[in-house]
């Protein structure tokens, strides 16, 4: 039975049912009167897909001789993201061939980070691995990540492209860029925080809440819940099929993410720590401002005619202070009216 709010699908592709949530994704899984039951899958990988249609079947069968080898029941999640090509027939005709085959389809394109959230919300397995749809992930590169991750005890291992210079060399110096920028804000040191290729254990992947395109930074919001975050070279590989779908405003985007998500991270719990330091340094200099136009009225002499400049400064930086004090008690407000559980319980177990 398909959850709520999705719709199921049949090897025939004949029948598919309306969406009825604010998501408008449509669940396409095999009927389950046609298909022989699966075991419970241990290793599930989730691939997000916009208009990658040549790219499928390739990869489809690369991910099943790597995870073949592992030995291993697995599962392969599609996620098309309102492709216009035949990006979402190549999945259906994948899954009809293949019973470990999941295809999640959204009915237009909502973006990558709602496409790794309706995959995580399908995952069964106890380890998760995200791959880009468009070959530059190598699939071959699963067996000695993974076996890091279970050795040594990590929550999320990220992939650092190697050769990317060579494939991509105009994505190289802003990415050196725009992840230093990541270090200093969060601590977490990384030479390729965006990379696709991703292993983490479920409960990392079903812990994360993403929009917009907060799916950059994945391993922060896992490093900031209190997950063990490193990274592995791993084998990058030049586009074969289709295009890259982001352009040089991307650079522009990520810096306001990031601020964006640094914010969320240090502040969502605490939005006064924020607006009120930020009102602090404004309502001081307006008080001191004040006091001595009026020390210099009562013992010097003066005149608030002579000083009608310093009057409005100080009541302006006066009034700016006061806003933000009462903009981050609304926050407050919101934050404990919405709050959300923020802490991670620590279950491990053996995977």
């Amino acid at each position: 039975m398909a959850p709520p709010g999705v719709a199921g699908y049949s090897p025939g592709g004949t029948e598919e049912t309306p969406m009825t949530t604010a998501a408008d994704a449509s669940h396409l899984v095999p009927d389950a009167g046609t298909r022989a039951p699966d075991p419970r899958p241990v290793l599930s990988v989730v691939v997000p897909a916009y208009n990658e249609e040549d790219s499928l079947a390739p990869l489809h069968a690369e991910v099943s001789e790597v995870l073949d080898g592992i030995g291993e029941p697995w599962e392969l999640i599609f996620v098309d993201d309102g492709s216009s090509d035949a990006t979402v027939d190549r999945m259906f005709a994948l899954a009809d061939a293949d019973p470990r085959v999941k295809v999640v389809k959204f009915v237009r394109n909502f973006g990558k980070s709602a496409a790794y959230m309706a995959g995580f919300a399908e995952v069964r397995g106890r380890i998760v691995v995200t791959l880009d749809a468009d070959l530059q992930d190598d699939p071959n590169e699963i067996p000695r990540v993974l076996g890091r991750l279970r050795g040594e005890g990590w929550d999320m291992i990220v992939g650092w492209k190697q050769g990317r210079t060579g494939n991509e060399p105009h994505k190289a110096l802003p990415s050196k860029v725009f992840n230093g920028l990541i270090a200093f804000m969060f601590g977490l040191r990384l030479h390729d925080s965006n990379c696709g290729f991703r292993v983490m254990r479920a409960e990392v992947a079903q812990s994360l809440d993403l929009y917009g395109d907060q799916y950059r930074f994945i391993p922060e919001f896992a490093h900031v819940k209190g997950y063990r975050v490193t990274e592995e070279g791993v084998n990058h590989r030049k586009r074969k099929f289709g295009r890259s779908k982001y352009g040089p405003k991307r650079f522009w985007t990520g810096l306001l993410d990031l601020i964006t998500v640094r914010f969320i991270t240090a502040f969502a719990d605490r939005p006064l720590h924020f607006f009120g330091t930020f009102g602090l340094i404004p309502f001081v200099l307006g008080g001191l401002l004040e006091t001595y136009v009026l020390l210099s009225k009562l013992f010097l002499g003066g005149t608030f005619q002579g000083h009608v400049g310093a009057i409005i400064i100080g009541v302006l930086l006066l009034i700016m202070g006061f806003q933000s004090v009462i903009t981050g008690l609304i926050g407050e407000m919101l934050s404990a009216q919405q709050r959300a559980r923020r802490f991670v319980v620590d279950t491990r177990r053996e995977v």
